[in-house]
């Protein structure tokens, strides 16, 4: 999209553009649209406002009652997102346009999702057993980051801890080669972003998850869930079905 008035850096630029591509195609715009805005932590009435519309015309975008957004549309959603989150210090933009190190000895995979899964999709694709949080199955997911675990206790610092979330939090982590559990329970518990929710592979059956990595997870209200697939290959390949 053409660049607009204000002052807006390359990264804000590159950010909107790539927010407003996102949506122009998607097949559900709508729910693109939501995505943002949620990713963002906004009301629609506060972004509707921004945007001098009413809140009924945004609900109805995100509920794709509407066709897809016209340009001049887009064009005040991806500003209003800009200019709302500069006014409260800009965190979601530094969070959504921070450079990535390379860690592809610990992500072994990562994506995020064009519309909308629930984390009742996620716990289907990965044959798994819920732990701890099942009351959260119908929260949104937008992304999943793969981890192995034993390299991100090898070569991962606190301050990388954040680049498992890719370009948004509400997302799912899914750590491999997990023995009990315990340790991706306690590094998420400490840290100040949280992700939608946690899937550990490694452990056969419940009995073998660490017992206090199941109590911690329902403190935290996050839905804790074993995965029984084969083997790690198989794994990722559901995982990325859901992005089909």
């Amino acid at each position: 999209m053409d660049s607009p008035a204000g002052p807006y850096g390359a990264s804000e630029e590159a950010l909107m553009n790539r927010i407003a591509g996102e949506i122009i195609l998607s097949k559900t715009p709508g729910e693109v649209m939501k995505k943002w805005r949620l990713l963002f932590e906004l009301n629609q009435s506060e972004l509707a406002k921004h945007m001098g519309i009413a809140p009924s015309v945004l609900n109805d975008y995100e509920k794709n009652r509407r066709k897809s957004p016209g340009t001049i549309f887009l064009r005040k959603f991806v500003i209003a997102l800009i200019e709302i989150d500069s006014k409260k210090g800009g965190v979601h933009i530094k969070k959504f346009t921070t450079t990535t190190k390379d860690l592809s000895n610990v992500i072994l995979d990562i994506a995020e999702f064009p519309g909308t899964k629930s984390v009742k999709d996620v716990v289907e694709a990965v044959e798994g057993i819920i732990l701890a949080g099942k009351e959260g199955q119908n929260q949104p997911v937008y992304g999943y980051t793969v981890v192995d675990s034993l390299n991100a206790i090898k070569f991962m610092d606190a301050t990388d801890f954040l680049k498992l979330f890719g370009t948004n939090s509400m997302r799912v982590l899914v750590f491999v080669g997990v023995s009990r559990g315990r340790s991706p329970i306690i590094a998420v518990k400490i840290y100040p972003i949280k992700p939608r929710m946690i899937v550990i592979h490694g452990p056969k059956k419940p009995e073998d998850v660490d017992e206090l990595a199941i109590i911690l997870a329902e403190q935290e209200a996050l839905p804790f869930v074993l995965s029984l697939k084969q083997d790690v290959p198989s794994l990722i390949s559901s995982l990325r079905s859901l992005y089909r």
